[in-house]
């Protein structure tokens, strides 16, 4: 399309159409600006560009005038001498054209070194002159504290580009150390009860639901409400499905005892169960702590026939195994009559198995912060032990299963 400049007299303004450039040192230059920058930065340029091409043509017009008036001299020169002859109008002449005349003197009082013409045009001292108001505006833009560019890499300036970054800079450094003195208070806060008590029961919610899930057991977290002793005691009620069941489901309650320091004896850990049995109407109580509380309990630990006491440990294998032991025990209770459907002694027998492989990996997890060089054999060990208690605890389901009412013809 054809490039078009339309002028308004009126507002003085130019409409530039159609304008397309390809150069590529220009193409740099632009695209290192800011985007929302770049059109006040074309016009400047363009501004500056148009007066210093205007001072470019007003010196090539002056040099172009001096050459014609010195073509012109040596014309009349020669003219003079052939008309007129060497003795003519010579003397005359000379006063006017020769190296002293009056037209060589006018005209270096107009067009010389020093001449009228050069200092209103070519003197930069001059703020009148183009060349004067092109280095004045230059040096508004480079030099001193009030220009341009000094106001732009002014860090105190008000909406300077530094400026600004400089406070972006200070923001997000403030907000890092906001975040960082928040999560030191958080931190500070969650090592106390009770909320560190509520991080742990988020953790014990979440594995409860995926190993009651299988048997369509009910989960229900009851640790703010109060029971029917009128306290707090029993933070999850379990209430077993099981289509061998009649009449109102046998329930399990958990208890939860967060904190690394938590050292609880197991007279008191006893005690708290036998009152979250009553609190919450179960038949069976789970106490089960972050880590092992002590040598002598271990990390699973039956007591009294309708109690275990465990540590959720690495990774929950613990209280996994009281779950379905104390599961077993319930259902063994429902379906123990007068014609003695399961085999109760191989069931013992199971869970016994299951114990005994519990703390065996309790002992080697004890004893593996001594040992360095075979580390990956007892690994390996651990790894065997925990997926035979896993198959103990499938063997406990089956028999159960294979030995229920509806499998009996």
């Amino acid at each position: 399309m054809k490039l078009q400049i339309i002028l308004d007299k009126k507002t003085e303004s130019i409409l530039i159409k159609n304008l397309e450039i390809r150069d590529h040192e220009l193409y740099e230059i632009i695209s290192d600006q800011k985007e929302l920058e770049r059109p006040e930065f074309v016009k400047r340029a363009l501004k500056v560009g148009a007066i210093a091409l205007k001072d470019v043509l007003v010196t090539e017009k002056i040099d172009y005038v001096k050459r014609e008036f010195e073509r012109l001299c040596f014309e009349l020169d020669r003219i003079f001498k052939l008309e007129l002859g060497k003795e003519g109008m010579k003397g005359e002449l000379d006063k006017i054209f020769s190296d002293d005349g009056k037209l060589k003197q006018c005209l270096e009082n107009l067009f010389g070194d020093n001449g009228k013409l050069v200092r209103d045009i070519l003197d930069m001292n001059n703020k009148n002159s183009p060349i004067g108001q092109l280095r004045e505006t230059i040096e508004s833009y480079f030099v001193g504290k009030d220009s341009e560019i000094y106001g732009l890499l002014d860090p105190n300036a008000k909406d300077s580009p530094i400026s600004r970054l400089r406070q972006e800079i200070i923001n997000k450094l403030e907000k890092i150390e906001t975040e960082i003195e928040t999560h030191l208070a958080k931190k500070e806060i969650i090592e106390k009860a009770p909320i560190k008590g509520f991080i742990f029961e988020d953790t014990l919610e979440g594995f409860l639901l995926n190993i009651t899930r299988p048997f369509g057991d009910n989960l229900e977290r009851v640790g703010t409400e109060k029971g029917k002793l009128g306290n707090l005691k029993g933070d999850f009620v379990i209430t077993l499905n099981d289509p061998t069941i009649r009449g109102q489901s046998p329930r399990i309650v958990v208890e939860a005892k967060a904190g690394e320091n938590v050292r609880m004896t197991l007279k008191s850990l006893l005690g708290e169960l036998r009152d979250a049995i009553k609190n919450r109407e179960s038949h069976f109580a789970i106490a089960v702590t972050e880590k092992m509380t002590s040598d002598s309990i271990g990390c699973f630990r039956e007591v009294e026939g309708d109690k275990i006491v465990c540590a959720f440990g690495d990774n929950g294998l613990p209280l996994e195994v009281a779950y379905r032991v104390a599961r077993t025990y319930l259902l063994i209770k429902i379906r123990q009559g007068p014609e003695k459907i399961l085999d109760t002694t191989k069931i013992y027998g199971v869970i016994s198995k299951i114990s005994n492989d519990l703390n065996a990996i309790k002992g080697i997890k004890a004893k593996l912060t001594k040992i360095e060089t075979t580390s990956e054999e007892i690994a390996i060990d651990i790894k065997s032990l925990e997926t035979n208690i896993r198959e103990s605890l499938e063997e406990l389901q089956t028999i159960l299963h294979s030995n229920s009412p509806a499998n009996i013809s």
